[in-house]
């Protein structure tokens, strides 16, 4: 039987993370949106979230953050600034953000793909490929198109 989701406003969604995430749990999140393509996809992948206290962050980790108008989003750590600073960028998009560190929520921990084992978006071989993708900022509007276009034909 599949279950109906539940839509969470942010800050009520905010409301149900914020203790579960305070007591040190591991909390599950379903992605939606494309601003993570092609490392996280809509729908398909589910991340499993942890405090910044109990997974501390670093530059190339995925965070959970709140912009300030309020919506939650996760990108990713590009770098921290000398004034700490944080500076994200959706790995589907070609411009950087910024943020306060108070505004992170969560790291991610693990990511689960189409109900497979999950794996640490940490592991050597995401680094590397999150580190080339990174490089390839100024390339990745066609590079995405081409995706899209592959993906469709697989379909």
């Amino acid at each position: 039987m599949r279950e109906t989701p539940i839509l969470l406003t942010p800050g009520e969604a905010v409301g149900r993370l914020l203790p579960l995430l305070d007591a040190g749990a591991s909390v599950p999140l379903r992605v939606t949106g494309n601003s993570m393509v092609p490392f996280l996809r809509d729908r398909r992948d589910l991340v499993s979230l942890r405090a910044p206290r109990f997974l501390p962050y670093q530059p190339g980790d995925i965070l959970l953050f709140r912009r300030a108008g309020g919506q939650l989003v996760l990108h990713r750590l590009r770098k921290v600034r000398g004034d700490g600073t944080l500076l994200l960028n959706g790995d589907g998009q070609t411009w950087l953000e910024t943020a306060s560190q108070e505004q992170v929520l969560a790291v991610v921990e693990h990511i689960r793909r189409d109900g497979g084992p999950p794996f640490s978006p940490r592991r050597m071989d995401q680094r590397l490929l999150q580190r080339l993708w990174g490089a390839l900022i100024p390339f990745r509007r066609p590079l995405l198109r081409l995706l899209g276009r592959l993906s469709r034909l697989r379909s």
